[in-house]
This record gives C-alpha cells, structure tokens and sequence, in this order.
C-alpha cells in the first residue's frame, strides 16, 4: 500500500477515533457503559490505544453501576499509579466471598482436614479464576479485551458469562503493569501517523524490568509481582490463571497450550492435564468461532520458572498462557498467504495435528486481537461453568500429591543453615519464600538430618506441604534434558544463585520445629563482624557503608546480628572515604540489562547517573564521573544505537567516533570503566586489549548455553580478598576470554596493558544447574578481568552479575568493582 493511500486511511479513522488519553464519558450512576458506549469508538479500533487514567475510569464506573462487581485497590505500582483488581461474580457470590476465599484455601491446604471439612469446602467452594492482562505494555491489545470482558461477565445474561458468574469468582486485573499501559499510550499518539510509528519504546515499559517483568515471579524484585503473589497466595488461592499475552506477527494467529516439551516434573501430572485439557477445548471451541491459525505445543515450554504462568502451576494452580498474534500497536498490518511463517518451523506453511487450520493471510487488527481474545475467554469460562467442580477437585488432588511424603519422595525437607555469612541473602530468600505462600520453620533445639547435626535457629523447608513442588524446583540442581532446547533458561536454582548452603535432607529429620511466621531470622544468624569492606560477606553492609557515605561519613559499617544497623568505626585507611560518582550508560534503545543494573545499584543504595550518547560524546567525562558502567549492550547497538528515520531525530545513533573517543579519553585520564557481556567485545576492539573471547571462536561454534548457573573459581588479589573461593552465577549467551597469543596481538595491533585475571569459570564441572553444550570450551576461562590501561582501569565481566536480579551471590563482585582499585 502507497504511503499516501495508508495515511489517507489514518487520516479518515483518526477523526473517527480520537485516541483515548485521559478522555472519559460521564456516566450516569445507573448505566453500566459498554467500553464502546464509554470511550465513543468501536472496541479495539485503529489507531486507537487507552490510557491508565481512561482504563481506570471505565472499571469505577462499571463496578459503580454493576451489583456483579467489585473495584479494588491493592496498593501503588512502581511508579505510584493504582494497581487495582475487579472482582466479577453474582451478588450472592459477592456477599460470601469470605466464605468462599476459606473453601479455596482448605482446597489448597488439605491438611488436618477431615473428610467432611474437604467435602463441604468442595460443595461450597466456588472456582476462583485470576485473569492478568497486558503485563507487557506493547502487547497492547488485552487492555481494552479486558474492559470487554469485564462488562460481559458484570452485565450479560447470555452463557457462559451468565453461568460463570454463578459457578466462579473471576479476579481480573485491568492490566499487570498500568504504568506501561500509560507509557505505551502516550508513545503511540506521539508517533501516530509518522513512518516510524510502530518504533520501539526509548524507556523499558516497566521501570526496572520491561519485558522481563514475566521473568520476576520468585525472584519478585518488581513490586507489581509481590503483589499479584500475595493475592494469589496469602489470600484468594485460585484454582486457574489466565495470562495474556501477544507475540510476533507473522506466524501463527494465536498460541494456546498443550506447552511443547520438556516438562518439569516438579508440576503435578493433574495440573499439565487440566492446562491440556483447557487447551484442547479451546482450539475446538475457538475454531467453530472462525479464529483461524490456532497452533499449540510450539514455542513456550513447559519446563522453566519465572513466569506469570509458570510459578502458579507449581503451586498447583493450572496456568495458562495465550499468545496472539500482534499488529503494529494498534495499526493495523497486512500479510499475504507466501509471507506467514510456519509455526513448527517447516518450510511449508501448511496444517498439521497441532496447526489445524492456519490463517490464509490479510489485514490483521487489535480488534482481531480481541475477537480471539474473547473467543478464548468464551471458551475458557464455558470449560470452567460446565464443571465447576472438577477444578476444586483437580487442584485439592495436586495440593494432596505435593504434602504426601512417602518412600518414593525424593526429599523431606531442605534446611537453611545458621553459618550462612550472607544474611542478607538469607532474609531476602525467606522474604520471597513466605511472600509465595511457602512455610519455613525454625528449629528450637539442634536437629539432626540424615545424621548430620544442626544447630539450634536452623531453618526448616519442609517438602510436606502444598508448595513443596516449587521449594524443590528453586532448590534443586536442574538436569536439563539432552535431546530438548529451552525456552528460557534452563536452570536458576536460587540457593545457589544467592550464595547459601542449603541442604537437602533425603532420609531423615529429628527435631523440634516452630513455624516461622514473620520475616525476621532466629538470632543464630549472625552478621559477620567484620568492618573492612574488602571482607563484607553480608550484602547488608554494602547498604550500611553506601548509606553511611552518603551522608558524608567516611567511617565503615558494622552489621549487628539481624538489623541493617550503622556502626561508626574508625577508619583504618583501607574503606572508600566517599561514594564515586556512577554512571550508568543508557543508549535511547531500551535495555532490560540496564534497568536491572539500576535495580540492583537501587537495592544496594549505591547512587548513579544515567548517562546519554550525548553526555558520553561531551567528553571530559572525568570531571563528572569516576566510574562508567556499560551494560550488557551489543557492540553495535553501542557503536551504532538506532537508524535514522527508524525513530525520531534526537534518539537516533549510537556513540559513534566521538563517543568512542570519549571513552578513550575517560579511561586515559583515570577513570574507572566497568563493561558487561555483550557490550565488552566493542570495548576490547576499542581499547585493544589482548583478549580473545572463545565462545566465538570457529572451532567451538557448537558451544552453546541460553541460561545456566555455572561456578567461577576466585584469584588471589587485593580486590577479591575474603570473598569465597567459588562463586556461583548465571551464563547467558556469555563471554570467556583467553589471553591473546603473541602472533594473534600483533596481527590485532593491541595495546600493551596488564591484564589480571580476578575469577575464572572452574576447569571441571563448570555447570551447577541447566544445560550447555560442550562446557570445556569455557572452563578455566576468563569470567572477570581488570585491565590496567593509562591511568584508569578496565573490568571487563563475561557475565552479568546481577542477572534479573536473580545473583545475589555475585552482587558482591560488582560492589567490588565500583568501589575499589
């Protein structure tokens, strides 16, 4: 289509439509307003994208006017909006809800319970359904299918809203991630109508984590998933989610379970064939509806953790997960039959027994979006009204398998010992343990497990409880299958990641326990007494020393037992006298790894910069900065950043010659530059230091690793005394270096420079937990090199060390190399 032509069509639709940013209906008091009716357009029209503040005004006024529906604030997003969830059933339903919220947890928690308590919770209970759209702000259209199905299931009188307003409890969230729905609105309107109006955001969506906030349901750094987890599991115990996704354009239409292979075997057998099963349903239902280009089992796996839809499933919850097809926002694309993509990865676009009826091609819109959308959402509450009982029943069976102990189980409990010197660590595990509904008990005497003794304080991850297949799937070393690729990463065994020794009790237990029922630890924990921050072992002190600097204190910190409690000690002349002034590189690209990096600077308290290709290409970088931190950013989105006329004007290009001459300059006039992954293969060219990354080298073109914990090994030096002599992080698509050779410096021109090595991967048995092809590749490898160059210094990690905020246990080797020399 020529560019006149598409934008005479925008131009048309766009008087049609204005674009909803703050634009409410008044409504009277009595109306319960179609989303059509309150915003003045058709649903899901083009061109058309709503704000949080409109999203917000249509659920007030239809839970205003709606006796089947609730408004309720939870609490504030990270950026201080409402986070609010409706609450959809009859008025009968509403007024027992209490009622109904104690049957779901007896469901969820059989134990004790006798045979007529089960009986009656089953008969009484009703089936609680979480829906959580639009977490992933640029999947834009669930905002408004949301709004949808809110007013057919608060208003309709026709099946199956009708009947699963009787049968269910239907807790649907306006969207996951409203500070997005607000970015990606006012993102859109600007570039309406210009060539480059389907460009990418300049910000993460979400502030710390954008797409990766489906990557935060255990590690629940993010506040929007501390919340959803403490409704979910503290509070309603749903027996189903519906996550809501969107995924590229041009393949299939729209994704619903069976999930492809592997599986985790830490999900019970009832739970894959529930999710299966409402699948399967939906295919058929969706397909008599005319939504062509369904597909399952492809793509999404079954076996990793993180996820919205994946952490309830190990806690006995059917997880689904739908994925449609996008647009452009909401401009709409057009695709002939020859340029879709088979989504089995055939070179034939054809049907098979998983893609039965694909889609012949044409204009694909957000209203078709929401057309399948809804045709899921009719489907889903069809397969729930008709049984309701079958899915109380289904999750009180899986919730029995998890709390049954027998000869078969593999474990019985995993203890967290009191000679753990992290406690920071410690407190932020049991925070996230107790946050997912897990009990953790304490030991009142010493115990003894598999006859091995520990001391009295020890805490206690019993296996004999409801959750018990995600303690395990967190704990436990993951042996990824040989013959399977992953989805995600394969392996993020926390106790690992965050640098504890937890131990797994196989046989035996003896001992007194009391359930531990607040965040604070036994006072056997005990901070290390240390006062030199070169042999912090506590994440707490890092906190203490960088809120004590900040106040212009040049003193160290001491931890005091279980309180993040400052104690002025007198200096010795080793600790930093002031914080140094960080800046952390952000390109006009937005960067997950960057937002996690200032997630992580932020936990810490250590304060930083935000530093723009302009800034960088300003020069005399010194004179504002001591340490510049480059995340993990490929080398040419560095060099590079984005095209011209792909976005507007002042957020094009990369830092370029001048930039690059800056950074020279920066380190040559002393300063301190810390590079992640990706980003040090331009630094290394840049800079010439005489390092040859292996995983890219042609003979090992085979190696491979999408994410895995594996175990550095630390060289001795003033920078990591007193740190462990291993340390566990994640590789993910890393880097290892070897020393250049003589012929290959020469060939490279490379700079003179001292190079130490400060960890490297472990020469044997370099993997913890997950999969990599030929891990001999890497091992005995560089991880983390310090590079002396001029008068400033270089570190250079192969690895992120503070991944999704997963690596707790390697937070310690960044604060090290912002803080000393």
């Amino acid at each position: 289509m020529s560019q006149i032509s598409r934008y005479s069509i925008w131009l048309i639709l766009l008087l049609m439509c204005p674009i909803a940013v703050g634009a409410e209906k008044e409504a009277k008091p009595e109306e319960a307003l179609s989303p059509e009716a309150f915003l003045g357009r058709s649903l899901g029209a083009d061109f058309c994208l709503v704000d949080w503040q409109t999203v917000q005004g249509y659920y007030t006024q239809l839970s205003e006017a709606s006796p089947t529906m609730q408004l309720q604030r939870v609490g504030e997003t990270t950026e201080g909006r409402d986070f609010l969830i409706s609450v959809i059933s009859s008025p009968e339903n509403l007024k027992n809800l209490e009622a109904i919220k104690a049957a779901s947890q007896a469901i969820a928690d059989p134990r004790g319970k006798s045979v007529e308590e089960l009986d009656q919770a089953i008969e009484n209970g009703k089936v609680i359904l979480f829906v959580t759209p639009s977490m992933h702000s640029t999947e834009v259209a669930a905002t408004e299918m949301g709004m949808q199905l809110a007013w057919l299931l608060a208003t309709s009188e026709e099946a199956p809203w009708s009947t699963m307003r009787d049968e269910a409890v239907v807790v649907l969230l306006p969207s996951l991630n409203p500070d997005g729905v607000d970015h990606m609105a006012k993102w859109y309107a600007q570039n309406l109508g210009k060539p480059y109006e389907d460009a990418d955001m300049p910000e993460l969506y979400q502030k710390y984590a954008g797409h990766d906030n489906n990557r935060d349901f255990f590690a629940l750094t993010q506040v929007e998933a501390r919340m959803l987890s403490k409704l979910m599991y503290q509070q309603w115990y749903p027996q189903i989610l519906w996550d809501v996704h969107q995924q590229g354009k041009n393949g299939d239409r729209f994704f619903v379970p069976p999930y492809r292979d592997p599986l985790n075997e830490n999900i019970d057998p009832m739970i894959v064939a529930g999710i299966n099963t409402i699948g399967s349903r939906a295919v058929m239902d969706m397909t008599g509806e005319d939504c062509t280009g369904i597909v399952t089992g492809v793509s999404y796996d079954n076996w990793w953790n993180g996820g919205n839809r994946s952490v309830p499933a190990r806690q006995n919850i059917i997880g689904i997960l739908t994925e449609a097809a996008s647009a452009n926002f909401a401009s709409p694309v057009y695709f002939e039959r020859y340029q879709l993509s088979d989504p089995l990865g055939r070179k034939e676009y054809r049907p098979s027994n998983q893609f039965i009826a694909p889609w012949q091609g044409g204009w694909w819109r957000q209203a078709d979006i929401i057309r399948y959308e809804l045709s899921f959402a009719k489907s889903l509450f069809g397969t729930i009204s008709r049984e309701p009982k079958l899915w109380l029943k289904n999750k009180m069976t899986a919730a029995r398998n998890a709390t049954t102990i027998d000869a078969d189980s593999k474990r019985k409990a995993w203890l967290i010992t009191v000679d753990n010197e992290d406690i920071g660590a410690v407190e932020r595990l049991v925070d996230l343990l107790q946050h997912l509904g897990i009990e953790v008990h304490q030991s009142k005497s010493a115990i003894t497990a598999d006859e091995r003794s520990y001391a009295p304080g020890t805490l206690v991850v019993s296996c004999e409880q409801p959750h018990s297949n995600l303690v395990n799937d967190l704990f436990e070393y993951k042996q990824f299958p040989t013959d399977e690729t992953a989805y995600d990463v394969s392996g993020w065994s926390l106790s690992a990641l965050f640098g504890l020794r937890v131990v797994e009790v196989v046989r035996q237990l003896d001992g007194e326990l009391e359930l531990l029922d607040s965040p604070e630890l036994p006072d056997a924990f005990a901070s290390t007494k240390s006062t030199d921050p070169r042999q912090f072992r506590d994440s707490r002190q890092w906190v203490s020393l960088n809120r004590q600097l900040a106040k212009g204190e040049a003193f160290q910190t001491s931890v005091q037992e279980n309180a993040a409690t400052e104690e002025p000690v007198a200096s010795n002349g080793q600790q930093p006298n002031s914080l140094p002034r960080v800046g952390v590189y952000a390109p006009w690209a937005a960067s997950m790894d960057e937002g996690w990096l200032r997630w992580t600077l932020d936990y810490l308290e250590m304060p930083y910069k935000r530093v723009r290709n302009s800034m960088v290409k300003a020069g005399k970088l010194k004179d504002d900065f001591d340490v510049i931190i480059i995340p993990d950013i490929s080398a040419s989105r560095v060099e590079n950043g984005r095209s011209e006329g792909s976005v507007q004007g002042n957020l094009a290009g990369g830092l370029e010659v001048d930039g690059a001459m800056a950074i020279e300059e920066f380190v040559r006039d002393g300063g301190k530059l810390i590079v992640m992954d990706s980003a040090c293969p331009w630094v290394i060219d840049l800079l010439r230091i005489p390092l040859v990354d292996v995983t890219s080298e042609k003979e090992n073109k085979d190696f491979s690793c999408s994410g895995s914990v594996v175990r550095g090994e630390i060289h001795d030096n003033e920078l990591t005394a007193g740190l462990p002599d291993t340390v566990p992080f994640m590789f993910a698509h890393s880097k290892a270096w070897r020393a250049a050779t003589a012929k290959e410096s020469e060939q490279r021109n490379d700079a003179k420079c001292e190079v130490e090595t400060l960890l490297t991967y472990a020469p044997r048995r370099v993997l913890l937990s997950g999969t990599m092809a030929r891990p001999e590749v890497i091992e005995g490898q560089i991880a983390w090199a310090k590079v002396k160059q001029g008068e400033g210094t270089i570190h250079l990690f192969g690895f992120r060390p503070y991944y999704r905020g997963w690596t707790h246990a390697s937070f310690h080797l960044l604060m090290r190399s912002i803080m000393f020399d």
